[in-house]
């Protein structure tokens, strides 16, 4: 008698791909339309029934989260692995080309409850990028220094800077990037050169007080 169980049907699997990624090619859709992703809304731009989204995605959480790592492997191309200034610029520069090719889907991101919700879960990945950056350029600062650099290279270095540029100063993604990298480099450069001055002055008041050099 053969044991149940533990039969994998290849073309089972395979429709199971196709069906997921069409829900979500459906999220992107209405999201690009401005409309609000619901398993409504979703459903009928997949052309399924709502019980088969919820299938698939159980939670908002989950139908959110598919959306932006669609955005982030197909607009952002960003893995948030940048540990220098130089892999930081390149992964910008990347982003902004990819922000600039889907650009209704970002601003509907951006401006939206749900876009908010998933930046906010991607949150540590990306303070720990700009983190291991700071420490890149200028090692050893206090931490509450440290945290505040970090947070000045996500403000440079986000959609949100990219939309500013393009909205309001009719720049392209070239455009928006070259200003972005002139801010990260000016930044960077800048900190590099208060954290020097601080070891100097360190150094030289621990002299004058007669401790050992």
């Amino acid at each position: 008698m053969k044991a149940k169980g533990g039969y994998h049907s290849p073309l089972r699997a395979a429709q199971a791909a196709a069906t997921r990624e069409r829900i979500v090619a459906a999220c992107v859709a209405v999201m690009r339309r401005g409309a609000d992703l619901t398993y409504a809304s979703v459903a009928a731009e997949a052309g399924v029934q709502e019980r088969t989204v919820y299938r698939y995605f159980p939670t908002k959480q989950d139908l959110e989260a598919a959306l932006w790592d669609w955005i982030v492997q197909r607009l952002t191309h960003t893995d948030f692995a940048a540990q220098d200034e130089q892999q930081l610029v390149a992964a910008m520069r990347e982003s902004f080309a990819g922000f600039d090719a889907g650009a209704s889907l970002i601003h509907a991101m951006l401006h939206s409850p749900q876009g908010l919700d998933v930046r906010r879960g991607q949150q540590p990945a990306r303070r720990a990028m700009f983190g291991a950056c700071v420490d890149s350029a200028a090692p050893g600062l206090p931490l509450e220094v440290r945290d505040r650099a970090a947070a000045v290279l996500q403000v440079l270095y986000s959609a949100a800077s990219w939309d500013l540029l393009r909205s309001l100063l009719d720049m392209d993604a070239a455009g928006a990037a070259d200003t972005i990298e002139l801010g990260i480099r000016s930044f960077l450069s800048g900190l590099r050169q208060q954290d020097g001055r601080q070891v100097a002055g360190h150094h030289a008041t621990h002299i004058k007080s007669g401790g050992d050099p």
